[in-house]
């Protein structure tokens, strides 16, 4: 599983977005020798979820200077 830092994301530079976010519980199982060993592979490939449950938190419109407008 991989997890970016918002200003690395092209898409919210150039265009207007929404950014949504999440709750998520999971159950994620892996297959390894031992427990640092499935550690880093739950990290580097993720697993086989067996359970997941999404809430909605919040959801932000993002500023685009396009969209400003100027009341002088």
């Amino acid at each position: 599983m991989s997890f970016k830092k918002v200003e690395e994301e092209d898409l919210v530079k150039n265009t207007r977005k929404t950014v949504y976010t999440y709750e998520v519980d999971m159950i994620v199982s892996v297959f390894a020798e031992d427990e640092d060993s499935a550690r880093e592979k739950l990290d580097q490939e993720g697993g086989f979820v067996s359970s997941r449950e999404v809430a909605l938190k919040d959801a932000v419109s993002l500023y685009h200077p396009k969209d400003h407008v100027d009341n002088k």
